[in-house]
């Protein structure tokens, strides 16, 4: 399930939310290449692919901007993926 603010794509899949379901993540792509993750909750980076120090600025940016649009996306499709 893929939900767009801006141009910040928040992606959930069924598999993350039944890992990670108490930890929402925000998956940040370039050129439709996944370079890294985020905890939405705390900004850390989870997973660092390829993030150049501006990606990680940018996105970090991003999520204190969108934090309540997002966690409230990911408990609604946390919600619909375990109904």
């Amino acid at each position: 399930m893929l939900k767009e603010f801006g141009k910040t794509i928040l992606e959930i899949s069924e598999s993350e939310s039944d890992i990670k379901q108490n930890i929402p993540v925000l998956k940040m792509y370039d050129d439709k290449e996944l370079i890294g993750t985020f905890n939405i909750l705390t900004n850390e980076v989870i997973e660092n692919i390829d993030l150049a120090d501006y990606d990680i600025r940018f996105a970090q940016k991003q999520i204190e901007l969108n934090r309540d649009n997002y966690l409230e996306t990911w408990k609604d499709y946390v919600g619909l993926l375990h109904a």
